[in-house]
């Protein structure tokens, strides 16, 4: 794991603006000297797809997310929440929201 979260200690300087899925994708892509054909190659996901993805056109799933991983040597978990699960404000929307049903159902 040590490999994979050095991985992502340099992608803050190659992400301009807003850090994305495809964003993360495609800066690790390039820094390991890898084509969008290559990875297609490795994944066997068609390389429109994947540029669709790199250019947060399109999202993607567990079993994407974790086949790309794997050819560009990150944990899946970096590519589905690129902004960390606990930053999320969707996310946190819905836990806050999941709280107060739970307590209000204990009350």
């Amino acid at each position: 794991m040590k490999n994979e979260m050095d991985a992502l200690d340099f992608l803050d300087d190659l992400i301009e603006g807003e850090i994305t899925s495809g964003s993360i994708i495609r800066a690790r892509r390039e820094s390991l000297g890898l084509t969008q054909k290559e990875v297609s190659e490795m994944t066997d996901i068609k390389t429109t797809f994947l540029s669709a993805v790199e250019n947060d056109k399109r999202n993607i799933g567990v079993l994407t997310a974790s086949k790309i991983a794997a050819a560009i040597g990150l944990h899946p978990s970096s590519i589905l929440f690129p902004n960390d699960f606990n930053t999320d404000k969707e996310l946190n929307k819905i836990i806050k929201k999941r709280n107060k049903i739970l307590k209000d159902k204990t009350a």
